[in-house]
This record gives structure tokens, sequence and C-alpha cells, in this order.
């Protein structure tokens, strides 16, 4: 069963994907298994992060119907990704069909000791749900004083929904531990004066400039032997969530998708199911209004060529035979699979198709196809 562990901040700049990433990386190395999810719309998500251009991302699985492997990144420097869109409008706006869906997906991911959740800072609740009924939150500060406002208004959203969440606290980019520690007492004095909460602190990582380095050639994992500062206090958290004991916490990716259909008030199992099964039509209708639409360019191109081909100067010809210059590569098959009509002519006691669709501008195009054998002096007919 996988063990979820949300990591979240209160603002953007503080490097919660960074620590993510990394921290993925260090368990990895620990001979866990790890699956990250991406849903962080900002503009360092894990993709951008480590270079990567994903074919298919979270948004197509659920609002496309993707399959989960066909969008799973595999074995990325050591552990899979299930990469979000540039965005969290979509996972916003989804309705509850589609987010029975995003549940059903998600739950598919349990096969995995780890599944760390790259969270957004936006509050929407679809989003804001994955931190609030996670057993496990990973709170990333830092020593800025700019950051813990936020990180205080973050956490206070976070235990009025869920008080019974272990939440822990990461003070990253740290000049020494010194000064982390002492940023982090700060942090904690005020949870536990205003909130009642006993936070515990995770680990703290240091502000290094060859992880920086590191960072900037989108290789943001190095190895565990590294004499990195930062790569050791990584490690360090990656053992410290190995040796806490966990056993009384539901664990399993089933359990935490349940109390996020909850959470976003998505609980009538039946209903969803037959809503569901009205919702995938919408979706296939969009996917196919896209192919419709790819297939009308390719078309329109293909016109533009046959008009170009026409009007170009062609060389003189013998009085006796008139030929027309078409384009080499021409088929019968791509032209009678995109006209949307045809009829029968017979001309010289031969029959062949004519096929008709309509261009861009509103008109029709009409195409006529001789076989090659049998009509050799006018291959192609406009």
């Amino acid at each position: 069963m996988a063990r979820v562990i949300t990591v979240t901040s209160g603002t953007a700049g503080v490097g919660k994907t960074s620590v993510c990433i990394n921290l993925a990386a260090q368990l990895v190395r620990r001979g866990q298994r790890v699956c990250l999810l991406d849903v962080d719309g900002g503009g360092t998500n894990v993709s951008l992060s480590l270079g990567l251009e994903p074919r298919h991302t979270l948004k197509d699985l659920i609002l496309y119907g993707m399959a989960l492997d066909d969008v799973l990144i595999r074995n990325c420097q050591g552990f899979d990704i299930l990469p979000g869109s540039s965005s969290t409008d979509w996972i916003t706006a989804l309705n509850s069909a589609q987010l029975h869906h995003l549940a059903v997906s998600l739950s598919q991911l349990d096969d995995y000791d780890f599944v760390l959740i790259d969270s957004s800072t936006c509050t929407a609740d679809t989003v804001l749900s994955f931190a609030q009924i996670s057993p496990e939150v990973i709170l990333v500060i830092t020593p800025a004083p700019i950051s813990l406002p936020d990180a205080y208004s973050l956490l206070k959203l976070l235990h009025s929904e869920n008080a019974e969440n272990h939440i822990q606290v990461v003070v990253n980019k740290s000049i020494n531990h010194t000064i982390g520690r002492y940023s982090y007492g700060s942090y904690r004095e005020v949870a536990k004066f205003y909130l009642g909460m006993q936070l515990p602190l995770l680990g703290v990582v240091s502000e290094d400039k060859h992880m920086q380095a590191v960072l900037r050639d989108q290789q943001a994992l190095v190895n565990g032997d590294s004499p990195v500062a930062a790569v050791r206090d990584i490690g360090s958290l990656a053992d410290q969530l190995l040796v806490e004991n966990t056993g009384l916490r539901e664990r399993d990716m089933q359990s935490f998708c349940d109390r996020y259909l909850k959470a976003v008030e998505v609980i009538d199992a039946g209903q969803i199911a037959a809503a569901y099964v009205l919702e995938i039509p919408v979706s296939r209708k969009q996917k196919l209004q896209q192919q419709l639409e790819y297939l009308s360019n390719q078309v329109d191109d293909l016109i533009q060529e046959i008009e170009r081909l026409r009007q170009a100067p062609q060389a003189p010809q013998a009085p006796q035979a008139t030929q027309r210059t078409v384009p080499e590569p021409l088929t019968e098959t791509p032209i009678a699979a995109l006209a949307s009509d045809s009829q029968a002519v017979t001309l010289q006691g031969e029959t062949f198709p004519i096929y008709s669709m309509q261009n861009s501008n509103g008109g029709r195009q009409y195409f006529a196809w001789h076989s090659l054998d049998d009509c050799p002096e006018s291959r192609f007919n406009h």
C-alpha cells in the first residue's frame, strides 16, 4: 500500500518542488518505489524543473480518457512521474463525474511505496483538498520572514479541515542549521499558541550554491554520496520518514481517494457512475472535433498545393496531347478517406468515382481519379 505524502507551501519560491523531487530521488536510493504526482500548475512544476516535455499530462488522463500507463513517465532518474499541466485552471472546473474519475485513476497508484504529491499554492477546494486530506503533509518554509505569514495562513486551513493529519515542517534555503532551527522555533510557537498544534520539524535543508547549479542544469537529482550539503540534508529527511511509525495512519491510495471525494463533496457513487457515463461522450466529441479540425487543415493544405501546381508555368506540349501536372505521391485512398460524398460517372466506356468535399471558403471541391494503366495521359482530373 502506498504511503501518501503531500509537499506544500504557503507561497511560491520557497523551493517546494525541488524538495519534492530530491526527496523522491533519495527514497529511491533507499530501495523505495516512488511516484511523484504533480498538481502544481505554477511556473516551476516538476516537468519544467527536470527539463521534461511530457506528451500527455494529468489533464489528458481526466478530460480525454487517456490510460494511466500512457501518461506516466517511467523511471525518470529512478522514480515515476504523473505530470501535471502548466496550470490548475482545468482542475478547478471539474464536475462531479470528472472528480470521481480523477479519484479512480489515482487509486491505481497503490502499488508504490510512496506517492509524493507536489501540491499547488492554489486555494481552490479541488487543489487544496490534496493537502487537507493527506495523512501526511510536509510544509516547506524558509527563514525569510516574508514566507511565514503565508505559511501560517495555509496551516490554519489545513488544521481546520483535518486536525488529525500529520504535518511536519521543512526549513529550506537556510544559511546554516542554527538559523533554520531558529526559524522553525518561531513558527512552531505561533502554531502552538494560536492553533494548539504540536508541529514537529522534519529537517533543515541548507542553501547551497552547488545545488543551485545542479538545478539550473535541470539535473535536480544528484548522487547521495555527493558533498553537496543540501543533498545530505534531504537524504536525512528520507531517513527520518523511513524510521517514522506510520502504521496507525491510513496509508493506501483508495482511502486517500475516498477522503478526497468527500472533501470536494462528491459522495454518491451511484449517481457519479451514471453521470460519468453521460460525460464520456462529451470528451470523445471534443477529441473528434480536434481530429476533424486537423483533417480540415490537411484538406485546405492539399487544395492550396493543387491550385499552386495548376497555376505553375508548364512546358510547351504537343498539340495532340494535353498533360496536367499533379502531385506525384497522391493516391486515391486519402482522397476517398477525406471526401464527404462521391458519385459514379462513365466516360468513354470507363466508370470511375467523382469525389467532393467542402473547402475552407464554404464552396465544394471535386476530384476524379483515373487508373494509371487505363489513362496514362490524364492521371488526375480536377
